[in-house]
């Protein structure tokens, strides 16, 4: 146990100490989020958010809530490209055939006011279906949420006929939509996390250019221990710099992480014990200090990339849109987004809190059965 502790000390230590590792690990992405929420400000206006396709499904309702007052909205007209549909069926069908559908709304009359059907909605019910975790169908519901409860009290001071056409809803949606600055707060400690798994390479390849890690494999004792006490070591490390960069951008920059702090602090956690766990395994796989760090590079960019941590981008193939979806980078940064603008959507939290423990412990396991099989000569010099 001893032993042990020492261990964790040193590499905490060790870490600590390195210069070049704290300014590109904590420096650096605060510095960046600082440029890119400057520079790419005007970008993240919501006028100049790209406009996302929907499919409204008006079942029976009359009068229309798209003819009445939908198209005329001049926030809706810059946030939507609609189309309507008569059949909810035909609308799911259209949906699930294609990427290019951020979500479908639909309108349904409201048969009864009492407390076992209450609807906030008037005399209609809204029902939004969407991928879970996309970005993008959190501002339809943020929207939907706002009209649904304008409609209510328009309701109340109108008849359906006199309801106003011009409605503006602009000012209500301020701090509902992320600026620049509160989108690469999020995107950078995301990606920032990946290029942690360099302290999981760390774990093995500093064991080998020392010559300890094949005494450390052919100790008749436990030498396990000394091996997990330095990984626990470099996540440690790791889940404290990206605390500091959520807190100073936060506090500093002033960046919107929500009011549920501690949700986001914990995801983090276990999105730092995986990238810890990534990087030992690409070692033990690679079995070579430069082709571990080309194949952990390469995976932090394409992976970043493809989860629009550089640019908001809009996938419309199929395949990649499957890839976007199960890496772990974009679950984290979609659960993350769901937690500071919509935070209702408990159900894809818990989702990817499940995905990203079941993802750290197949990979633990891995790592496991690929050490029991390392063999002395394949990490000498």
């Amino acid at each position: 146990m001893r032993a042990a502790v020492k261990a964790f000390l040193y590499t905490l230590k060790e870490n600590a100490m390195s210069i070049p590792l704290l300014s590109i690990m904590l420096i650096f992405p605060i510095i960046l989020i600082f440029i890119l929420g400057t520079a790419l400000s005007g970008y993240f206006k919501q006028v100049d958010i790209p406009k996302m396709n929907i499919i409204i499904v008006e079942v029976n309702l009359k009068p229309s809530i798209y003819d009445t007052i939908l198209k005329y909205d001049k926030t809706f007209t810059k946030l939507f490209n609609a189309e309507v549909f008569a059949s909810k069926s035909a609308a799911l069908k259209k949906f699930s055939s294609s990427n290019k559908y951020v979500a479908v709304v639909t309108f349904k009359e409201h048969q009864r006011n009492n407390h076992s059907n209450y609807s906030p909605f008037g005399n209609f019910d809204i029902e939004i279906t969407s991928k879970g975790g996309s970005q993008e169908a959190g501002f339809v519901k943020v929207y939907f949420n706002i009209f649904a409860n304008y409609y209510k009290f328009a309701r109340s001071i109108y008849s359906p006929s006199d309801i106003p056409k011009s409605i503006n809803f602009e000012s209500a949606f301020s701090g509902r939509f992320p600026r620049a600055l509160d989108y690469y707060a999020v995107a950078m400690v995301v990606m920032m996390a990946l290029y942690g798994s360099f302290g999981g390479i760390a774990v093995i390849e500093e064991e080998r250019k020392q010559n300890t890690l094949i005494r450390l494999f052919a100790s008749p004792k436990n030498p396990q221990i000394i091996f997990v006490s330095k990984a626990f070591a470099q996540m440690v490390f790791l889940y404290i710099q990206l605390c500091l960069i959520v807190l100073f951008s936060k506090y500093i920059y002033q960046a919107n992480w929500g009011e549920n702090l501690w949700i986001i602090f914990l995801l983090l956690f276990i999105y730092s014990i995986f990238a810890i766990l990534f990087g030992i395994f690409i070692a033990l796989i690679s079995k070579n200090y430069i082709l571990s760090n080309v194949i952990v590079s390469s995976f932090a960019v394409i992976s970043t990339f493809l989860a629009g941590g550089y640019v908001r981008i809009d996938i419309s193939t199929k395949f990649l849109s499957f890839l976007r979806d199960i890496l772990p980078n974009c679950a984290v940064q979609s659960a993350f987004f769901t937690i500071i603008y919509n935070p209702s959507e408990i159900t894809h939290v818990k989702n990817v809190f499940v995905y990203l423990s079941l993802l750290c412990l197949i990979i633990a396991l891995t790592s496991i059965l690929l050490m029991r099989k390392v063999k002395l000569w394949q990490f000498s010099r």
